[in-house]
């Protein structure tokens, strides 16, 4: 795997050892995240099935530009970040965006050339405030965990309640742990944009081709959002049982790898 900062953005890559597909694919992360949650498996499984994968480190996360006044970025800036990079390549990317980084994608679409979108655990169309009250109404520990870090920084105040609030109950606890420290902040006013600041404007139908990803043990994004998110676009959701928000690091990240997979071949992508 390689890692190079292209205008002062943090981008992990790794390349197939023969012939790659022609259609790269570019992975966007999630709040307070970075490229990293895509380095651990995604990356190198989708090198091995045969496609060029890259991932961002959105400003103020990772190793980008930007930590110091993350509280500065908004939605739109995430949405400049990811467009940068897209353009760097031959031709159009897939991009997959997950959670906070489905919500930026969405924004692309109405901006950015791209050859397909996946949505995993998306934030919705109409934004944060329905999942919002969903999660302080059914796990108000998790809630006030991530308005904790998001209002005074620093470590999570319950790395367990984050762990069963991320994660499915399959996912061994000290792995879970281990990736929950490599979490940092996130822009206040992002988080303002996806509670109804900066909806996104998509105009339907789409001319690409749109996968919905959602997992069934997700407290942050629940399926029910998920569907919502697929009845927007007019497609048919897949939601991946005894899976948590985290999907692409959680136990049996595979068959969310999988699912993305199927949907490419099934796509000609």
């Amino acid at each position: 795997m390689t890692r190079r900062i292209e205008a002062g953005l943090e981008i992990l890559t790794r390349r197939p050892a023969g012939h790659a597909a022609p259609t790269p694919l570019l992975f966007v992360h999630g709040a307070f995240a970075g490229a990293w949650c895509w380095g651990a498996y995604f990356l190198p499984w989708f090198a091995e099935q045969g496609y060029t994968a890259h991932a961002v480190s959105l400003r103020g996360h990772g190793d980008s530009y930007g930590q110091d006044t993350i509280q500065s970025w908004c939605i739109q800036d995430y949405t400049e970040d990811v467009a940068a990079v897209a353009r760097q390549f031959e031709r159009p990317p897939v991009v997959i965006g997950h959670s906070m980084g489905g919500f930026v994608l969405q924004h692309c679409l109405a901006e950015e050339e791209v050859a397909g979108v996946v949505l995993m655990a998306s934030v919705p169309p109409n934004g944060l405030a329905g999942p919002g009250l969903s999660l302080a109404v059914w796990n108000p520990a998790a809630a006030f965990n991530i308005g904790s870090v998001q209002a005074m920084g620093g470590d999570w105040g319950s790395p367990s309640v984050m762990r069963d609030a991320l994660f499915s109950s399959h996912m061994q606890r000290q792995t879970a742990l281990a990736f929950l420290a490599k979490m940092g902040p996130e822009s206040t006013r992002a988080m303002m944009d996806m509670y109804g600041g900066d909806l996104p404007a998509v105009d339907l139908p789409l001319s690409v081709p749109i996968h919905v990803l959602g997992a069934s043990d997700d407290e942050l994004i629940p399926s029910a959002f998920v569907r919502a998110t697929a009845r927007r676009f007019g497609v048919t959701p897949h939601i991946l049982d005894d899976m948590g928000h985290l999907m692409m690091l959680d136990a049996g990240w595979e068959h969310a790898a999988e699912s993305v997979l199927d949907w490419l071949h099934r796509n000609g992508l």
